[in-house]
């Protein structure tokens, strides 16, 4: 059973619709031709475990996948083991309430687009407001770094060259001060 695919979206013996349908079968197909290069499939118990893990681990959801399961299943019950240690192939689909046309399937879903367009209008708004909103926290956090005194990577250049100034500043009125004691005690500086 290799791997057959035509313009008609075959893989199999199974017909799909969708491209993305066609896909995952070959993946899966490819998942099967891997497992059974692997995997010594004349030991049931070896048979078992790689039939619960592909259940466990939901590794099939196509027919491709689904048919290897059961011929897995019905290796397993034809070996002898017990029935009861045999899990059943849990089906993740509904089949029920599906209109299908001669050539292809009807995929119906009713939604209430007035309701999921309000929705989203209010998701928007709430979004347009939460934006405002940062964006009013970060102009005052420039602001808050713009006034500080400490150095900042907005303002380190003021806050150094102010800093510089009142030492400058200290310097020249000490230096006045020293000059104004000397000349009250008669010292001359050369």
């Amino acid at each position: 059973m290799g791997v057959d695919v035509e313009k008609n979206n075959t893989v199999n013996g199974f017909s799909f619709f969708d491209d993305g349908d066609v896909s995952l079968a070959l993946n899966e197909e490819k998942t099967i031709q891997y497992i059974k290069q692997r995997t010594n499939m004349n030991n049931a118990e070896t048979i078992l475990a790689v039939y619960r893990g592909a259940i466990e681990k939901k590794l099939f959801r196509t027919p491709v996948g689904y048919s290897y399961l059961h011929e897995l299943q019905i290796k397993i019950l034809q070996s002898g083991i017990d029935p009861e240690l045999v899990p059943d192939i849990p089906l993740y689909q509904v089949y029920g309430n599906i209109n299908v046309d001669a050539d292809k399937p009807k995929r119906t879903i009713t939604v209430n687009t007035v309701k999921k367009r309000d929705e989203l209008r209010q998701k928007n708004k709430r979004l347009v407001w939460v934006n405002v909103i940062l964006i009013i926290i970060i102009i005052a956090m420039f602001i808050i770094s713009l006034n500080s005194s400490n150095p900042n990577i907005l303002n380190y250049r003021n806050v150094i060259e102010n800093e510089y100034s009142a030492w400058e500043q200290d310097l020249t009125d000490r230096e006045n001060a020293i000059k104004e004691k000397e000349r009250e005690m008669g010292i001359q500086n050369e």
